[in-house]
């Protein structure tokens, strides 16, 4: 009778191999997932913000009629309005397009807002960088990509 020696450890070492290329896809799927669910969050805020404009928009009818939203863009960066006892309607309509820029800014990676009117027509545009989970995601091909939500209302 011939006795086999090593034979176990073999394989236990296939089994340790086994084991962690089954973690390491574990871990990758853990690492989109968690993209994924970040890109769905930024998605969200960008949605909440066009709709927030929306709602300053429709609760100042005399700035929308005059233009003072009309192919405005926003970035965070604007200064704001100050009023001295009482705002008119441009003035309201610079704080909200202030306040638009600030909170896209502040939540969104690069963000970008952009009002666009045609007609009764208002295109409120959100722009941000997101984390890219496509193909060449683990590569340097990969990283941030464009991204936008686009909103169109009749005021």
């Amino acid at each position: 009778m011939n006795k086999q020696t090593g034979a176990t450890l073999i394989e236990v070492l296939i089994t340790i191999v086994i084991l962690a290329v089954g973690l390491l896809g574990l871990s990758a799927t853990q690492v989109m997932t968690l993209k994924n669910s970040n890109n769905a969050h930024q998605r969200y805020l960008a949605a909440l913000a066009a709709h927030e404009m929306v709602e300053r928009m429709r609760a100042n009818p005399d700035g929308v009629e005059t233009g003072a939203y009309d192919n405005k863009e926003v970035t965070g960066a604007e200064t704001a309005v100050a009023c001295t006892s009482t705002c008119d309607r441009s003035q309201i309509a610079s704080l909200d397009l202030y306040d638009w820029g600030r909170v896209i800014s502040s939540n969104l990676p690069a963000g970008k807002g952009k009002v666009v009117r045609n007609g009764t027509q208002f295109t409120l545009t959100v722009n941000w960088k997101e984390q890219h989970t496509g193909e060449k995601a683990g590569s340097n091909a990969g990283g941030a990509q464009d991204s936008s939500f686009e909103m169109v209302v009749d005021l």
